[in-house]
């Protein structure tokens, strides 16, 4: 059975950016996505939201940065797997790992898991009659933004994906209403700012939905005030929720790592979990002062493919800069 030098499990942004890394210092690399497609969340969930606090973009689209993220690593030639699912990890004999999927078996020396927060189950809308529109109606996916061309949108939620999906859909849509069940926002200032700006967003804080209403096609919603017992009728095309995703990382609690919650402790000077050999970067990764970004992200995964290359191979400290590199070497 063919021996890798690290399996990478998660092919988000951060694990993508982590086979790159691993391949351009001549580590033997596995990447395993349990999703049919690379990108994870970003593509997956947030195709059509804009990024901003990526170095060197200015809202750049989840897709586009995924697919940019997936060109950079096949350049380097990882070996790269999708569709399956890692239901079990254990060391053998030689601190060698086996990874077990729900197709076959993998042999590794190290780990590097980069799962985000894992499975996402988004949050439903407590509202009557949302069940029956889902995705015809009502979205927690968001379809291609052309969908809403000329159409009355509903956002819900008061967080970051409310706003950002928000600003996305304010340039195609007549009208859209974003709408929150407290006072205030909790998202970016920068988000709040452009929202306040754009002629056709209307903000209505503290409100709640109650009832989602249509015929042969959604057209109408039911909101009240919260503390009000009078309903309001508002006239809508579409409802987007922004409420989230419920995070599940299943059978990684079952591996013996140290588990804060939904997320892994690290040391962050190396981004090493209490395993010999396994990692963590990304947000599945928490330490003292840890901050939820994708360029945090990044910066981990600097931090673990040097440490790793040094678990690898203990003559061997640091990065070289990739300038310094003429080569990727062959493994």
């Amino acid at each position: 059975m063919e021996l890798f030098d690290v399996t990478i499990i998660g092919g988000g942004p951060v694990g993508l950016f982590a086979a790159t890394m691993a391949r351009l210092h001549g580590i033997k690399t596995l990447l395993i996505e349990s999703l049919n497609n690379l990108g994870g969340q970003l593509y997956t969930l947030y195709p059509e939201k804009p990024i901003y606090d990526v170095a060197g973009f200015y809202g750049v689209t989840g897709k586009d940065l995924a697919l940019s993220l997936i060109e950079q690593a096949e350049h380097f030639s990882p070996t790269i797997v999708t569709g399956e699912s890692v239901v079990r990890v254990s060391q053998t004999d030689g601190a060698i790992y086996e990874v077990v999927t729900d197709v076959q078996t993998y042999r590794t020396r190290a780990l590097l898991l980069t799962v985000g927060i894992g499975a996402f189950v988004p949050r439903k809308l407590p509202a009557e009659g949302a069940a029956s529109w889902e995705n015809h109606g009502v979205y927690y996916l968001m379809p291609p933004l052309d969908h809403f061309k000329d159409r009355k949108v509903l956002v819900v939620g008061g967080g970051d994906t409310a706003l950002d999906w928000t600003l996305a859909i304010a340039p195609w849509a007549s009208q859209v209403t974003l709408m929150h069940r407290r006072d205030h926002f909790r998202g970016q200032e920068e988000s709040l700012r452009l929202i306040r700006e754009s002629p056709n967003v209307e903000t209505k804080t503290p409100f709640e939905l109650i009832r989602v209403v249509g015929d042969r096609r959604l057209d109408t919603v039911v909101v009240k005030k919260v503390g009000s017992d009078s309903e309001e009728s508002w006239s809508i095309d579409d409802v987007v929720s922004g409420l989230g995703f419920l995070p599940s990382l299943g059978p990684v609690k079952r591996w013996g790592l140290t588990m804060d919650g939904n997320t892994i402790t690290v040391d962050p000077a190396s981004m090493a979990t209490n395993l010999p050999g396994v990692y963590a970067a990304g947000d599945v990764a928490q330490y003292p002062g840890k901050v939820k970004l994708i360029a945090t992200g990044f910066g981990e995964i600097g931090i673990a493919i040097a440490q790793i290359r040094t678990y690898l191979d203990p003559s061997k400290h640091g990065l070289p800069h990739s300038t310094n590199l003429k080569s990727v070497a062959k493994v």
